[in-house]
């Protein structure tokens, strides 16, 4: 049980600080592809379009299964492997998968790259740039639409990205950072609610949110602690929060946004094409003024102060709790 035990907080101070210099550094694979591929093999071996509902079900429970257990056994074999190797072995390692799990660096610079492109007026750029962060259709995307996308992808994946990984990563160390990892890229991929997925992947998604449910609104708090930081009431983005919190057709996904357009002042939500259909989202938010290009920059500054206190919140109490 070693492997799956707490870490030492050496191996995850080392981590963040190596994500936040570096992010994903190009050229090192990365252990989310290696996932999304067995994912897609799994999928072509197990998904038969004329299988009835239930054996679609059944099928996509074998395939989490199969694919969160594959990922546990590989990052433990890793880890025994370097172990018996030596003990700075065994440490590089777990600083590497721990560090590969998170991926704040990476998100605030793709938020970047919206923001630069609106800020510089080049509409159709942004839309480019925001299409490689979201499934929405985006060609015929305003700037505002391109802001709220924007802003609700960074806060969202402060809870998916950084700090849930970081929540099972202390908790139960890189094989438990890497199980997460496994569902949230599983829910990626195959948790839609379409005529394809929506009974292959309801486990995934099932799964997803089970194991998001405490980081999600671990991330909120966080991200609400920013708003004196940024000029804002924190009575009133709290308010908003509590208002907003549950509108969200995810269980998870609505506290993060809520607790972003609490401390923002704006609105997010409203009309998105997916897939070719529109659909009106929930509005997440009281539209105190319109959103401007100005609140990705914003929300990304939420997002490295939560990085930073969620970090310091879970080492403390994960060694209080010891």
């Amino acid at each position: 049980m070693r492997f799956f035990m707490s870490i030492p907080i050496f191996n995850v101070i080392a981590a963040v600080v190596l994500d936040f210099i570096f992010g994903d550094p190009v050229g090192l694979w990365h252990p989310v592809v290696g996932i999304g591929k067995l994912v897609y093999v799994l999928e072509g071996r197990l998904y038969q379009e004329e299988d009835p509902p239930a054996l679609k079900k059944k099928k996509g429970i074998l395939l989490a299964m199969m694919t969160t257990g594959t990922v546990a056994l590989l990052v433990w074999s890793v880890l025994v492997f370097s172990y018996h190797l030596s003990v700075w072995m065994y440490r590089a390692a777990s600083i590497y998968f721990l560090w590969m799990g998170l991926a704040g660096r990476t998100l605030k610079l793709e938020g970047m790259k919206v923001y630069t492109a609106l800020s510089e007026n080049k509409i159709q750029e942004a839309r480019t740039r925001i299409s490689y962060l979201v499934t929405r259709q985006t060609e015929k995307m305003t700037e505002e639409d391109v802001v709220k996308a924007a802003v609700e992808t960074v806060s969202e994946n402060t809870s998916d990205g950084i700090l849930a990984p970081l929540f099972f990563g202390v908790l139960l160390g890189p094989c438990g950072m890497w199980i997460y990892k496994a569902v949230n890229t599983l829910d990626s991929m195959v948790g839609y609610k379409n005529k394809r997925y929506l009974q292959f992947g309801w486990f995934s998604a099932k799964a997803d949110d089970v194991l998001n449910f405490i980081p999600a609104r671990l991330t909120a708090y966080m991200l609400l602690l920013s708003a004196p930081f940024e000029g804002r009431s924190l009575r009133r983005s709290f308010k908003v929060y509590r208002t907003y919190r549950n509108c969200h057709e995810s269980p998870n996904a609505g506290h993060s946004e809520a607790a972003v357009a609490g401390v923002l002042g704006i609105s997010l939500g409203g009309e998105a094409v997916y897939f070719g259909q529109p659909l009106q989202k929930p509005q997440i938010g009281d539209p105190d003024k319109k959103p401007e290009p100005s609140d990705i920059l914003i929300t990304i500054r939420m997002m490295e102060r939560s990085y930073i206190l969620g970090t310091c919140f879970l080492l403390i109490l994960t060694n209080l709790w010891r």
